[in-house]
């Protein structure tokens, strides 16, 4: 007795006993209603506990809450990011007091400990969402109810699956089949998005919006596919048979052969992901429609995304853990908020400050140059900052050794083998100037090599101009953001903490 029968048996018993119209499927309706609800409860949770995360790093960390020195506004008392991130979770959040022009100004910590106290089990935010998802709740139901009886009418005929009526002919069974085998596979990449959603704090009324309209054009679309191509390994279906001369026609076909098992793994796979089904249907009929004008691949070698686990302290479930806060490459880590990614994640605040200026070097510099750094002892931007352009604090001029600037110019203009690959493919020669004319030259090799020639061989001549470079590398908003972050948490952690004291341990008295 398999579990089909089982699930047959318990319909049709369910069917006589409540009588004619037939009953909800039960196990569709359960797995309908519960589905936004968890993820909402879920959700409303995480905002508590987050909530209290950020008042522990704001409670360590007193610099990031104090008022800027650049400015003497009243609003500039909490550092941009961690106020980002405290907004973000405090948003529809209901107040039962009211804050008037004449109540005074709370400081950042008592303000969050209001608003930790007033989030409740279900609020008004909650219920808006929870009626938008009424449309994810619909089509789970029908998409479960037609999976469950696509299977039992092709697993076994026993017990009856329609309430009493007549037995599903093949065609509508199949049909049935392919619908919830590709309701099976849109769920699971809806349940993916709200997993994400959740692990972001962005599971909002667009999320269930979204996934609900990617479902039903995912399963309508797969299944006018299947009608039309039964045998994906035979090309496009005739539907129609050959007759022969002196004969009348033969009447079209009305019924599809049987479900292809190429199908029974296709529609779920074309299911989850997203416009996969319109792309199998393109690449079917490419031929015939060579008119569409085509992506540009060329580069395709040279532009591939740099991985997460290219930086040091980052495996692969590590790496898998940030794609679920939206983070897939090296460029997005380097452009996350870092008090973000210490909120929103199980990792601490020092591992997210030096994972993103890892991540800031690498996407600034490039993979290989990256790598060759950190030969050098230089991991960060903020590694190659001061050792290109060391200022003590309430002096101008740059303290650091001119020898690490003859040093580092080697790093940064040498040619890399994307640079080489770029001007094969393209055909580029880039241009040499010397005193008396332009020149193409040879190769990259021969352009970098004159690159660095200019940049002079005097010491204080390649200071200048490497610090030059250097400005604008490091000159971007997310670089910015962080040494701020950097420097608040330096503050935070007092003076004693940039230098051991080199004192002699005390001596503790006994008795």
């Amino acid at each position: 007795m398999d579990i089909s029968y089982f699930v047959n048996c318990l319909t049709s018993w369910l069917a006589a006993g409540f009588g004619k119209p037939c009953p909800p499927n039960v196990y569709a309706l359960a797995l309908a209603v519960l589905t936004p609800v968890l993820f909402i409860y879920a959700r409303n949770e995480m905002r508590q506990k987050r909530l209290l995360v950020i008042r522990d790093f704001l409670t360590s960390y007193p610099a990031t809450t104090k008022p800027s020195q650049e400015k003497n506004d009243d609003n500039s008392y909490i550092n941009p990011s961690v106020e980002f991130v405290r907004s973000k979770y405090v948003q529809g959040v209901s107040r039962r007091k009211k804050k008037d022009a004449t109540t005074p100004k709370q400081p950042p910590i008592e303000e969050l400990d209001d608003f930790i106290a007033e989030v409740r089990l279900i609020d008004w935010s909650d219920l808006r969402l929870l009626l938008t998802s009424s449309g994810m709740m619909i089509v789970t139901y029908y998409g479960a109810d037609a999976l469950l009886q696509g299977l039992s009418a092709k697993v076994s005929t026993s017990c009856s699956t329609n309430c009493g009526a007549a037995p599903f002919s093949t065609l509508k069974a199949d049909l049935y089949l392919i619908a919830g085998l590709a309701f099976a596979g849109a769920y699971l990449a809806a349940i993916r998005g709200f997993m994400r959603g959740l692990a972001a704090f962005d599971l909002s009324a667009i999320t269930f919006l979204r996934y609900t309209v990617e479902t039903i054009v995912s399963v309508i679309f797969i299944v006018a596919l299947y009608r039309a191509i039964p045998d994906p390994t035979l090309g496009i279906y005739i539907g129609t048979n050959a007759t022969g001369a002196g004969q009348p026609p033969q009447p079209a076909l009305t019924q599809l052969p049987e479900v292809s098992k190429i199908w029974l793994i296709l529609a779920p796979v074309l299911g989850y992901l997203p416009d996969s089904a319109s792309k199998f249907a393109l690449l079917r009929v490419q031929s015939l429609i060579s008119w569409v004008k085509m992506d540009d691949d060329r580069f395709n070698k040279i532009t591939r995304i740099t991985p997460l686990d290219a930086l040091d302290g980052i495996d692969y479930a590590t790496r898998f853990r940030l794609q679920e806060s939206g983070i897939y490459d090296v460029q997005g880590l380097a452009t996350y908020n870092p008090v973000m990614l210490h909120i929103e994640t199980p990792y601490g605040i020092y591992q997210s400050v030096d994972w993103i200026a890892q991540a800031q070097l690498c996407h600034l510099v490039g993979l290989e140059k990256f790598l060759v750094l950190r030969e050098l002892q230089i991991r960060t931007i903020f590694d190659l900052e001061r050792a290109i352009d060391f200022r003590k604090n309430g002096t101008g001029e740059s303290d650091s050794p001119e020898e690490f600037d003859l040093l580092l110019a080697g790093v940064l203009v040498a040619p890399t083998q994307n640079l080489r690959d770029i001007c094969t493919i393209s055909g580029i020669k880039l241009l040499m100037v010397d005193e008396t004319k332009i020149k193409a030259a040879q190769d990259p090799d021969e352009f970098c090599r004159w690159f660095r020639e200019n940049l002079g061989v005097a010491p204080a001549d390649v200071k200048m101009r490497v610090e030059h470079m250097m400005g604008w590398i490091a000159d971007d908003l997310h670089v910015r953001r962080l040494r701020r972050i950097w420097q608040e948490i330096s503050d935070s952690l007092g003076e004693r903490s940039k230098r051991l004291d080199g004192e002699a341990p005390k001596q503790v008295g006994l008795g």
